[in-house]
């Protein structure tokens, strides 16, 4: 009897924990009036994610502005378009290799939001994943459910990082880059997770200087700010590039695009739905330049046989961002089946788009890689580095990017 029970039992403990779904939590942050906080949706347990969407809704926060949305996978291949109406934000997401969620390293969204001066220490304001309106995929195509803890935003502390420059993209060993954030003091502590830092310099109450020992990836290096009265923030890093003007295009113009980390010298952006075909479809097509100098872009429009049908330079200065629908670079939508080709001297980040005005809605294309620089060095997750809450150096200005 004891041994039928032992087992009934074990049997119930199997099939609690086949039917136990993956949690999908929205980080709980901290940060003072005028700070930024780094939303982060976060996946407990790993679970392979190659499509869907995220919804994240922060409309009851009193905020200034949206100031970045950064996907987040192991080997960076997530790519994506968030639609920003107010406080909510719609992201769709693709990771062809179903790399998301595959990793406990990384948040699988993040989103940064200044939050307005005028809020009072205790406040606090929630911040939802809406169930009804996100969805996730796997490999094969089927559904993927999850329980969910919702998130918030409370006012207080005293420290806050509001941007990384460069905050993305290949440093060199002892190169350097800047933690801005508002009050930072000598006595900050700033430890770096998943980069080797030899130095980090204190350089202003809104700036720390950190000299890399090697050679690092930037995006996804993870930053946490400590001061002495225990306040503490983190900030996953990436590169939050600068925008290029507005396309006239208005499904466009309020669109953020969300960069794989992945360059290319050399891509194919593939036919997709032309407006020649339903009125409604337009192909839209970013860019982000990662590296320290301007980028030469040519971009060639082909026939569905290949031949050349026009030409266009374009000109992307380091750090900043340009995404267009086709038309505007060419003069006309592509014709039915026709492709772009991209070649650039350095290599950018890439992102096709497809949308569709009648639904609101706007996807991600992934572009086909025909020629790339050599992957980046393989993060360091080990143990944190940094300051031990202090530094020398002074003066400098401090500043948001």
């Amino acid at each position: 009897m004891k041994a039928a029970t032992i087992s009934l039992f074990v049997c119930a403990l199997s099939l609690q924990a086949q039917t136990t779904l993956p949690t999908i939590r929205v980080s709980t942050e901290t940060a003072p009036p005028g700070g930024m906080a780094q939303m982060k949706v976060l996946l407990t347990s790993p679970k392979p994610i190659t499509s869907g969407n995220m919804s994240v809704d922060m409309s009851d926060v009193s905020f200034d502005s949206i100031d970045g949305i950064a996907l987040f996978s192991d080997t960076g291949d997530a790519d994506g378009v968030a639609l920003v109406d107010g406080g909510k934000v719609n992201v769709q997401f693709v990771s062809p290799n179903g790399t998301l969620g595959t990793g406990a390293e990384y948040p699988l969204l993040t989103v940064a939001l200044t939050l307005k001066n005028s809020l009072s220490p205790g406040q606090s304001f929630p911040v939802n994943l809406n169930q009804s309106s996100s969805a996730w995929q796997t490999l094969l195509g089927a559904p993927v459910a999850f329980e969910f803890k919702q998130g918030a935003i409370q006012v207080g502390g005293s420290v806050s990082i509001t941007n990384v420059l460069p905050g993305g993209g290949v440093l060199p060993a002892g190169g350097k880059f800047t933690v801005y954030g508002m009050g930072f003091s000598p006595k900050t502590k700033i430890s770096i997770r998943n980069a080797n830092a030899s130095s980090v310099q204190y350089i202003s109450p809104t700036q720390f200087q950190v000299t890399l020992h090697e050679a690092a990836l930037l995006d996804g290096v993870l930053i946490t700010a400590q001061n002495p009265d225990n306040s503490t923030d983190t900030y996953y890093s990436y590169l939050r590039g600068v925008p290029i003007g507005k396309s006239t295009r208005s499904l466009l113009a309020k669109a953020v695009p969300v960069f794989s980390i992945n360059t290319a010298y050399e891509a194919i952006l593939p036919a997709t739905i032309s407006s020649q075909v339903n009125p409604s479809y337009f192909t839209g097509f970013a860019m982000q330049n990662p590296n320290a100098v301007a980028a030469s872009v040519t971009l060639e429009s082909h026939s569905a046989n290949g031949s050349l049908l026009r030409s266009v330079a374009v000109t992307l200065p380091p750090g900043t961002r340009i995404m267009r629908e086709l038309s505007e670079w060419f003069g006309a939508p592509l014709p039915t089946g026709a492709y772009l080709h991209i070649v650039t001297a350095q290599p950018v980040q890439m992102l096709g788009l497809l949308g569709n005005d009648s639904n609101n809605v706007l996807q991600p294309v992934v572009v086909n890689i025909l020629r790339a620089p050599a992957p980046p060095p393989p993060a360091d997750a080990g143990v944190p580095s940094g300051n031990q809450g202090g530094g020398g150096g002074s003066g400098g200005s401090g500043g948001k990017g």
